[in-house]
């Protein structure tokens, strides 16, 4: 894992660590925590609490993308899974238009499914050059750190939106602030995308086929004011396990799990994409993001 400016993580995300048996090892990172978020709409700030339940409030983490993804990837060799690094795969591999692994290094990897979790990259999605339908205009995003305070704040983040996207400002101790900015492209003759990573919304409809599966962002993006990246990334990925395990047992069939899945996906990115319309509409950022819809 690299290091990467802070993930900020939704309180839904912990019951998943739970069931992962990561959670002493989160807690033991010591990431930050906050119970909210602040809104900062035509000058007027308003701060959101996540909510609460019987046990309390509810609380979101401000992560070290490197240390969460260090106790992740232990988390998988613990569980005996096989890890070989310092290579990208060059080809897939196709039998009667099933996926049945990839070639890396020259060396060949079969498997009776291959699943392509390399987010945005989206390798194996490329690869079989699945369709990927958009459901926004042109969006892209900055990230990095800044070395500031902000007092105000009560070390809580904040969505600050203006006509042409939004600022995202999260305190991450010893002084300094994780931050996000994305912004709305207009559709050119080119349809060059804006300067940053592409966080466009889109899914691909094929998000699993025979022999593969994609999870996370390799399968449908959202751009970061969702907040729920990595809670996605990591509920499909237990989903396919489950699937898988539901296949190996013979409890369903292939087509089944497939068909399960893509149904699954669908109805996710569509509320998140109902409930991101909604926070734009009530924002700065309405009338570009209206004029430039797909």
């Amino acid at each position: 894992p690299k290091k990467a400016p802070g993930e900020t993580l939704h309180p839904g995300i912990e019951a998943l660590f739970v069931q992962l048996d990561i959670a002493e090892q989160i807690r033991m990172a010591n990431f930050p925590r906050h119970r909210g978020v602040w809104f900062d709409n035509n000058g007027l700030r308003q701060f959101i609490p996540y909510g609460e339940d019987s046990n309390g409030s509810w609380f979101g983490y401000q992560a070290d993308r490197k240390k969460l993804q260090h106790i992740l990837q232990q988390a998988a060799i613990d569980n005996h899974a096989n890890l070989i690094v310092h290579c990208c795969p060059d080809d897939v591999i196709l039998k009667e238009n099933r996926v049945v692994g990839v070639l890396v290094n020259h060396k060949v990897f079969r498997s009776k499914w291959t699943i392509d979790a390399t987010g945005r990259q989206a390798w194996l999605a490329k690869k079989l050059a699945l369709s990927q339908t958009l459901y926004s205009p042109p969006l892209s995003a900055r990230f990095g750190w800044r070395n500031e305070t902000h007092p105000e704040l009560n070390n809580q983040p904040c969505f600050t939106f203006h006509e042409h996207g939004w600022t995202w400002t999260a305190p991450v101790g010893d002084n300094q602030i994780a931050w996000s900015e994305m912004s709305i492209g207009t559709p050119s003759a080119d349809n060059q995308q804006p300067k940053g990573l592409n966080v466009t919304w889109s899914i691909r409809p094929e998000s699993a086929g025979l022999g593969y599966f994609l999870l996370g962002d390799a399968a449908a993006m959202l751009d970061p004011a969702s907040s729920h990246g990595v809670l996605r990334a990591v509920m499909s990925g237990i989903m396919v396990s489950h699937l898988l395990a539901g296949y190996k047992s013979g409890t369903i069939s292939e087509q089944q799990s497939i068909e399960t899945y893509r149904t699954w996906l669908q109805a996710l990115f569509a509320h998140d994409v109902e409930q991101l319309r909604e926070q734009y509409a009530n924002s700065p950022v309405k009338m570009a993001f209206n004029r430039t819809i797909v």
